[in-house]
Parts: structure tokens; C-alpha cells; sequence
């Protein structure tokens, strides 16, 4: 496995969500929601180094909010637990609209 598909692998494992095995040609990879395993996006493995990083943590408030990520909500409980003072900022922020993600 190249190092930037386990640095996605590990960006996304801290919100809560699981990289699938290749979808096209060893390029684009299924995001799965670690707590269900329901399907939540794709990531293409096109990224330089350390941009898997920053977008899941520009992305964090969102999966705080349950906007983004399952509907089941366990990317919203594993950033609570992953940084709880931000994901209180983040529930402030969008109003407490917790019910429901988007993905």
C-alpha cells in the first residue's frame, strides 16, 4: 500500500470512517462509515502528502454537526470523543443541527 493511501486510510479512521478496497483501477477508494458501514463518498488517492489531513480536519465541525458523514451519526459521536471543546463550538456554531448527516 502506497503511503499516501495510508495517510487517507488514517485521516478519515479518525472521524469515523473506514477506506474500502480500490473502486477504479486502484485510483478511487469507497469511504465507508465505520459504525454501520454504509457508503459516505469516495477519496481518490491523487493527493499529495498531508492533504488527506487538512480536509478531513477543515471537514471536522461538519462531521461534529452530523452534516456530513452517516446518518446513523457515528461520525458525529467519534468527533465528540476525538475533541470534545471543538465539537461543542461546532454544535454552537450550526445551531445544534445534529439530526440527520448529509453525506
Amino acid at each position: 500500500m502506497s503511503e499516501i493511501v495510508e495517510e487517507i486510510r488514517e485521516a478519515y479512521q479518525a472521524v469515523g470512517i473506514r477506506l474500502d478496497q480500490p473502486a477504479a483501477y486502484g485510483t478511487y477508494y469507497r469511504l465507508l462509515c465505520a459504525g454501520c458501514g454504509r457508503m459516505v463518498g469516495n477519496v481518490g488517492d491523487r493527493l499529495l502528502p498531508g492533504m488527506a489531513r487538512q480536509i478531513v480536519d477543515e471537514q471536522f465541525d461538519l462531521y461534529a454537526a452530523g452534516l456530513l458523514g452517516c446518518a446513523c451519526g457515528h461520525q458525529r459521536d467519534t468527533t465528540q470523543r476525538l475533541n470534545p471543546e471543538r465539537w461543542r463550538r461546532s454544535q454552537a456554531r450550526y445551531g445544534g443541527l445534529t439530526e440527520g448527516a448529509q453525506s
